[in-house]
Formats: structure tokens, sequence, C-alpha cells
């Protein structure tokens, strides 16, 4: 399968921060903890820097699956715990099958090949999508931290996969956080990612001020 990926728009919630993803890593990192600073002023200097370091960990690992949005989100939890997650979209090409039909097709395909996850399918505003929860194992390099053994963390992963409504792909929505005890704490949030996405652009407000002969250029040319 070989068509573009069709374009879209995100409008993203309150406290997620998109990341550039053609920047220097180094730079990247560098304007990540002072943004973080900047905006999350109980933090502490190591604790930024922790994240910054969580956050391009992750970002490497998917710039190689291809991703083509990258965001982070450090939020205070209740207890004032600073927490982190970050939203990556992904577009794929992929044959949707029958109309309707790909949501629950690839929710039993997924329920199938992982069996410890929450599967199942939700009516989003975007249409019918498959969403799969589930904890998985994170290898850590030991150079990221500096020392010379890497480990494994486990990350908590929502997936939602969402077909494009006029193109032969699928949109895949990954939130990810290692700070699984707050879990609850993100529903909200990932909710409000999701939902900034959009298939169509923005809306041109300015339009409104137009004469309305002036709002469809086939009218106006057709009288």
């Amino acid at each position: 399968m070989t068509t573009e990926p069709p374009s879209l728009w995100l409008s993203l919630p309150v406290g997620f921060t998109g990341i550039d993803l053609a920047a220097d890593p180094g730079d990247r990192m560098e304007r990540m903890v002072d943004g973080l600073s900047a905006g999350f002023s109980a933090a502490r200097p190591e604790q930024t820097l922790s994240v910054a370091i969580a956050a391009e960990t992750a970002l490497q690992s998917q710039l190689r699956e291809g991703v083509v949005h990258f965001s982070v989100c450090l939020a205070q939890a209740s207890d004032g715990t600073p927490v982190l997650g970050t939203f990556s979209l992904f577009i794929r090409p992929e044959e949707l099958g029958p109309p309707g039909s790909y949501p629950q097709r690839v929710a039993e395909q997924l329920a199938a090949a992982w069996p410890e996850a929450d599967v199942g399918v939700l009516e989003l505003p975007l249409g019918r999508t498959a969403v799969a929860v589930r904890d998985v194992p994170a290898p850590v390099p030991g150079a990221v931290y500096d020392v010379p053994e890497s480990t494994v963390t486990t990350v908590r992963q929502t997936e939602f996969l969402i077909p494009h409504p006029w193109s032969p792909h699928v949109v895949a929505a990954v939130f990810t956080t290692e700070q699984v005890e707050y879990w609850e704490e993100w529903l909200s949030a990932v909710a409000a990612a999701v939902n900034g996405i959009s298939f169509y652009p923005p809306r041109d407000e300015s339009l409104d001020d137009l004469p309305p002969e002036q709002w469809d250029n086939i009218r106006k040319a057709f009288g």
C-alpha cells in the first residue's frame, strides 16, 4: 500500500507540550528541562532532568516506529507528586475492510494477542475506536543515566486505533505513563488528548465576518 498518509489536526489539552521531532536530541532535552522548570516550579531540578531523560528515551524508540507527533505532559497528582505522561500519534497504512468493521475486528485480534490487556470498542467523537490498555516492560539503556547496566521498567500504555474515514490508514494514539499508581488521575487528560484529534482543519472563524455570498466560491460563481 503506497498511498500518502492523510493530514491530521491536533488540539492539545492544557499541560501537554508538543516536542520538535526534528530537533537535535541534546537541544531538545535542554529545552524540555527549561520548559518543565518554568511550567512546574514545584519540581526539583533532578525531577525535571529525570522527566526529560525519560521522555527523550521514549521518543527515540518511537521515532524508529514512525511517530508523527510526540508530546509530554507533566502534572501534579492529588498528593503533590509530579507525574509524567507521553502522548504519541502514528499514521499507518492498513486495509480497513467493510465500512464500520475495523474496530470490532481489531479489538478481537488484540484481545487474542494480549490476553492480559483490557480491550474494547469505544464510541468517540472521531467514530468507533478499538482501545487496549496494558502494562508493558520498557527497557531503559544504562547510557541514559550514565551507568554501565541497563534496566527494565513497567509502563502502562493505552492505545486507541482509529480508522480514517476516507483513507486506507489507521491513526494510532498512544498514551504512556510509568507512574501506574496514578492511572485514575490520568483518565480525563487522556480523553481530552484523544478528543483533540481531528480529520478536518480548524474552522476559520474569520469567514463568519464575510457576507454569505462569499462563503462558498461555487455558490458565488454560479449565483
